[in-house]
């Protein structure tokens, strides 16, 4: 079984980095809005270096805000207000608006099951939106951080949502009901995994082959069995004439 997580897979080399993309969409357009990769990343600069970032082009360390996160340790960091987890993920939205997103490419078709949840680690945390979106068209999840330490989570059926190949979900931390950008960072981890092997389309060729055999058996039985009353009828007719 395929598996992925945002967490264990999080790269401090290239973006993108296998079926992993950090970038942003523009204000007010986190469903359609075109995807904008980070560009490069770099650590804290004011002695917890341990913490990195993925950034654009026009943003940096306590400029605009925007970025994917990562602490390198295994064991928390304290930076402030801010608690970052062992060997955590965190996002962040701009001050203009512009959210913050982690993009999942699927590798191939089929089932996928994604498991998120999503939590407030700033302690002035006020209102976050987070979101979940299918392949820049659908809103699979919307929901609103309020205060601190407010954890929501996700999680599909275990038969998982059918998707094509190289078709994206974005998970996305935007400024929330409050807009306003301030003490929004926010933890994220995503985990998805591939169902492999599904028994429904096999399952299903099956019975309907099956079905077909027998339909088609019964038919052939009808028409032969149709033949030999004709030809019995036939032999009767022609005795009685004689």
């Amino acid at each position: 079984m395929a598996k992925w997580s945002l967490s264990s897979d999080f790269s401090l080399i290239r973006n993108p980095s296998s079926v992993w993309s950090y970038g942003s969409k523009p204000t007010g357009h986190h469903v359609a809005g075109i995807f904008s990769l980070f560009t490069h990343l770099e650590q804290e600069p004011n002695g917890h270096d341990e913490i990195v970032g993925w950034f654009g082009i026009d943003n940096s360390w306590y400029i605009h805000g925007l970025s994917v996160y990562y602490n390198t340790k295994p064991t928390n960091v304290i930076m402030g207000p801010i608690t970052f987890p062992g060997n955590s993920v965190a996002m962040h939205p701009a001050d203009d608006g512009r959210f913050s997103v982690v993009r999942f490419t699927t590798p191939k078709d089929g089932n996928y099951v994604l498991d998120a949840t999503f939590a407030h680690i700033d302690k002035c945390a006020l209102n976050t939106g987070v979101y979940i979106i299918y392949n820049n068209l659908m809103t699979l999840w919307e929901i609103d951080l309020a205060g601190p330490e407010d954890s929501k989570s996700f999680k599909t059926t275990d038969k998982g949502i059918s998707i094509k190949a190289n078709e994206p979900i974005d998970f996305i931390v935007g400024v929330g009901l409050d807009n306003n950008y301030v003490c929004d960072m926010t933890l994220a981890r995503v985990d998805i995994h591939l169902l492999e092997d599904q028994p429904g389309f096999p399952i299903i060729a099956g019975s309907i082959g099956f079905v077909l055999g027998i339909s088609i058996s019964a038919i052939l039985f009808y028409i032969y069995k149709r033949y030999r009353e004709n030809r019995r009828n036939a032999n009767v007719g022609y005795q009685v004439i004689n």
